[in-house]
């Protein structure tokens, strides 16, 4: 197995765009991950525009399947006094792939703050079960790269499941000392959609748009993350789901939100 930071760092410059064949062991069916897409197409972004504030707010939209030699070019929209606009495309040979952007602003003193987001209560990543099968076990992909451990709600295909939700500690098996913004946008999309749990076989999905608001970035990429799932509605072929994340000491770090085709 890879480290994240290994994988990162074959992103190359070219001309003013930067490229990198899509790591296999980072593989979800047909395309490459969506974490790792949009921790490409970030880590582009980075390194094409310096001087950037802190990441706050990323979308994404997955347009096609992202396979063999990937190129990730971005376009400044907008630079303020305290926030700066960049959009990005990832393509390969037969077009567009992903279509991201991403808004950096800085910290200002305010008199506002709050969080009403509450952590749920959970048992610690050690004395929580396996969330899904691992090492030998486990069929080849990108899961492989992450640990993972059932803290609340069910697993996949759970017919006797109430509500199509579930809690998971997280952590890289070795992000070797990646960028944790680039770890932030690589882990946070792991999880299977949370419709999976009413799912009664399994069945392809693919996730079409993603949103991520940043609360406090995390200053490592170790460590466990719990992540959260929840599907709010399914229909027509297609999930609407809320997601968040926490640190092992309960500040939250982002929330998403993604909407999901599923093939059920």
């Amino acid at each position: 197995m890879t480290s994240l930071r290994a994988v990162v760092e074959r992103l190359t410059p070219e001309a003013d765009t930067f490229v990198i064949d899509a790591p296999e062991d980072w593989g979800q069916g047909r395309t490459l991950y969506g974490g790792m897409t949009a921790a490409l197409a970030y880590e582009a972004v980075k390194r094409a525009h310096g001087d950037l504030a802190p990441l706050r707010s990323a979308q994404f939209s997955f347009i096609g399947p992202a396979t063999g030699r990937l190129r990730f070019a971005s376009t400044l929209l907008r630079r303020g006094r305290s926030s700066t606009i960049i959009a990005a495309d990832g393509f390969n040979k037969e077009g567009l792939a992903a279509r991201a952007l991403f808004v950096f602003a800085a910290a200002r003193e305010s008199r506002i703050a709050h969080s009403f987001i509450a952590r749920p209560e959970v048992a610690a990543a050690e004395a929580c079960p396996p969330f899904r099968k691992e090492g030998a076990a486990a069929p080849r992909g990108f899961w492989n790269n992450f640990e993972t451990r059932l803290a609340a709600g069910h697993r996949l295909l759970d017919a006797a499941a109430a509500r199509a939700e579930f809690a998971v500690w997280t952590r890289f098996l070795d992000a070797g000392g990646a960028d944790p913004t680039t770890a932030l946008l690589a882990i946070a999309d792991c999880l299977p959609p949370a419709a999976m749990v009413l799912f009664p076989s399994l069945a392809p999905i693919s996730t079409m748009t993603w949103s991520v608001d940043i609360a406090h970035a995390p200053a490592s990429a170790d460590g466990w993350r719990l992540l959260w799932s929840a599907s709010e509605q399914a229909g027509e072929g297609y999930s609407l789901q809320n997601m968040a994340m926490w640190s092992q000491t309960g500040e939250l770090i982002a929330l998403g939100r993604q909407a999901v085709a599923i093939f059920a």
